[in-house]
This record gives C-alpha cells, structure tokens and sequence, in this order.
C-alpha cells in the first residue's frame, strides 16, 4: 500500500488532552477513605466539646474574675456575693440559687491595712435575708443563711481540704419564684412560646444584717452565673440610695445555650427544607414534568420524619409555641396538601380505565380487505 494512502494520526480534541487526573484522595481505597474521615470527625467532636466545657462549666469565681468580669468595684466596700444558680424548673416556674460568699473589700470589711478586695476575707458576722429590706420587720424572719466571722481567726479543720483553698466556708440555697409581675407583663417572653429565645428572670432584694449589734452590713456587688446544662445565668446588680439608705436588689437572668439554640434553628431549617423540596416535587409533577415514581412514594417518609425532627429538639416543649406556628404546623400541613396532589397524579396518570371494543358491532360475513374499516375516517 502506498504511504500516501495511510491513515493520519487521531488527534484528540484540546478539551480532552487537558483532562487531569483524579484528585488525590480517590486514589486510595474507599476504606481509607472513610478511615480518615472518621479521624477527622472524631477530632473536631473532641475539639468542639473541650471548647463548650471550658467555656460554661470550667472556670471558677475568685475576686479577681469578680473584679475583671463581672463589674464588682473596688471602690465600693462591703460584702461580695456568689449567686450560682444550679437548677431551674420550668413547670414550677421555679430558680434555684446556691449562695455563697466570695469576699469582701474595703478595711472595714476585712480588717486589711488598706481598701483592696481580698477573697474569703469577710471580718465581719452576717445574716442573709432575701426580699426583705432595712426598714421593714427583717428580725421577724429567718435568714436564708448566717455566716460567722469567728472562722477567719480559728478556721474548723473541714477548712482545711487540699487544692480547695478557694472554696468559701459558708454557703446557703433558696428556691426563687420566677417573674411575679408574669400575669400582667405584655411581652411575655419569660415563657416557653419564645423556645429557643425564651428566657427566665427572677428580681430579688438582698438585705444584709451584722447580728453582733443590727447594723446593715454594704453589698459590693453579687457575681451571678449558672452551671446548668443547656442553660446560661446571668445578673445585673443594683444598689439605690434613698433617703432610707441603700438598698440593693439583683437581677438573676437565665437563658439557653447558644449552641442549643443554633441546634434547634438548624432542625427548624431542615424541616422547612425537606417541606419547600416536596412543595418544588409537586409544581413539577402538576406541570407535566418526568419525575421518578418511587421518589415520588419515597417522599412519603418526609411527612413520618417532621414529629421525630420536632421531638428531638434539646428539652422539646410542649406544642403551641412560636416554632409550631412559624415552622412545625405550617410544615406538616404543606407536606400533607403535596402528598395528597402527588398521590392522586400518581392514580390518575397510571391507572386510568381501558378502552373496551364490546360496543362495536362485530362483521359477520366473510373477511373482505376492500371493505371499510370501522376506524377509518370518513
């Protein structure tokens, strides 16, 4: 054969040449694969829990995080205040408060040779009462707690626990009821129709009594957190001078952790999402459009999956809040209207009812091809 009749080379299109090769990671084994990304996983769950717990439930209350983070001032001698707030009862509308004594400043206070704030350092006796104030019968009641000053100068030996220097030698508990003023108050956001926004607030006057000789013992301040789970307390300190003297009250504020509430909007989205995906389904099925038959009935599933999405949120409320009004009710009503659309186009689309050929009259002679047909057109 002459060369000139031999085939040309093939040359590829310049699109394909360029193709590259596969990533680098599909060049392993599915096993690694998923081996790695387990690591990975299991990596960051251990990373973001170390941060949750150091963050709420690993720091503790000294008078220097006092005087750095929660507003006590030096300036202002007297009493300083822990308000650990360990429980809350949202059937009960009930908080409950661990008291305890975290110092005191001031050289009155603490018998120092100048008016700095030192810890567990309170020279002075005191009784503890809640919602009580100077002027009224306070000594017809009991305190909530007393605390003896004897202690700093002949300290019991259960003081003396190693690497426990720091915890205060006197504590009391209170069980506080929520917000009063509940029944009258217009925005009612201290209630579970704000979950996950909701939050609970109790208001407490603080009264402090010397019982050596009645005087009123000056509060400081009060630093207010909570150890809950799932739970976040703060508070907000007042001291109001009047003509009667200064009278101090704290606000104790509890809400949810950020992260419970990013975890409950993700479950909300997701619930719209899976909603809006059959609502698109249907649009697509009423105009025309070829859609699988058993991602059609596989949807199904999504109507079953709205409860378990909506009673696995962190301590699920009751039904009849915001999330049901804006997100769970309207979901399960959009679900069920598409369900029934698709489910009928289903029906009507392949089941429709044959043609039968009783009611045409049947040739009774012999077959002739040159005879009429009774479907020709006339």
């Amino acid at each position: 054969m002459p060369l000139n009749y031999l085939p040309s080379p093939i040359r590829l299109p310049r699109s394909l040449s360029m193709l590259s090769p596969l990533p680098f990671i599909f060049r392993f084994d599915p096993f690694a694969i998923l081996l790695c990304m387990m690591i990975a996983l299991v990596a960051v769950s251990i990373k973001l829990t170390s941060i949750y717990i150091a963050s709420n439930f690993s720091y503790s209350i000294t008078m220097d995080t006092a005087l750095q983070q929660f507003g006590v001032s030096s300036d202002s001698p007297g009493v300083v205040l822990l308000a650990d707030m360990y429980n809350l009862n949202v059937n009960d509308q009930t908080l409950s408060v661990h008291w305890s004594i975290v110092g005191a400043c001031g050289q009155a206070y603490t018998n120092a040779s100048n008016n700095s704030c030192i810890q567990n350092s309170l020279a002075k006796s005191m009784d503890l009462y809640l919602n009580e104030n100077a002027t009224s019968n306070w000594n017809a009641t009991t305190p909530i707690g007393s605390y003896d000053a004897s202690v700093l100068q002949n300290p019991p030996a259960v003081n003396y626990i190693e690497g426990r220097s720091s915890v205060p030698s006197y504590d009391f508990d209170s069980v506080l009821p929520m917000d009063p003023f509940l029944p009258y108050t217009k925005d009612k956001q201290i209630s579970i129709l704000f979950y996950p926004f909701d939050q609970f607030q109790t208001y407490v006057s603080l009264l402090a009594i010397d019982p050596d000789d009645d005087s009123t013992l000056a509060i400081a301040g009060v630093v207010g957190y909570g150890t809950m789970v799932n739970w976040v307390g703060h508070n907000t300190f007042y001291a109001n001078t009047t003509r009667d003297g200064t009278k101090y009250s704290v606000v104790l504020t509890v809400q949810r952790h950020r992260m419970v509430k990013s975890f409950v909007v993700l479950l909300i989205l997701t619930n719209w999402i899976l909603s809006l995906t059959i609502l698109w389904m249907t649009i697509l099925v009423l105009f025309k459009a070829q859609v699988d038959t058993g991602i059609i009935l596989s949807s199904t599933a999504v109507l079953f999956a709205l409860p378990q999405i909506r009673a696995s949120m962190p301590d699920s409320p009751p039904f009849g809040g915001f999330i049901d009004i804006g997100g769970y009710f309207m979901n399960v009503w959009l679900v069920s209207a598409c369900m029934s659309i698709l489910l009928f186009s289903q029906l009507r689309y392949h089941y429709r009812p044959l043609v039968t050929m009783s009611a045409l009259p049947l040739p009774t002679g012999p077959y002739d091809e040159t005879a009429p047909s009774h479907f020709d057109s006339k």
